[in-house]
Formats: C-alpha cells, sequence, structure tokens
C-alpha cells in the first residue's frame, strides 16, 4: 500500500470516529455519566478518599 493510500485510508477512519465522537457528545446517558463521573471526582477529592477506598467501601456494604 503506497503513502497516499495509507493516507487516505487512515483520514477516512478519522473522520468516522470523528462522526462517532460527535454523535456521542450528544447523547444524554453519556452527558449524565459524565456529571455523575465529574462530581464523585469532586466528592472524592473533598473528603480526601482514593478510587480504591470507594470501592472498598461499595464491596463491604454489598455484602
Amino acid at each position: 500500500m503506497s503513502k497516499l493510500s495509507e493516507f487516505r485510508a487512515a483520514e477516512r477512519l478519522l473522520a468516522e470516529q470523528l462522526a462517532q465522537l460527535e454523535s456521542m457528545k450528544q447523547d444524554v446517558g453519556l452527558k449524565e455519566e459524565l456529571a455523575f463521573n465529574d462530581e464523585l471526582k469532586a466528592l472524592m477529592k473533598e473528603y480526601g478518599y482514593s478510587a480504591r477506598e470507594v470501592l472498598q467501601i461499595l464491596d463491604v456494604g454489598s455484602r
């Protein structure tokens, strides 16, 4: 495969992925997940907990 054809193939793939990304940005569920993630990280920082500690708390609570 020539460099030009490799470039064009990569360009097409990138365009497809960018279109998929734009579509995902409009997804309400994803927006909610991102907001939850941001809020959770802020709380973890505020209370000084690591992700590992939060997971341990959740694991103990499920027993």
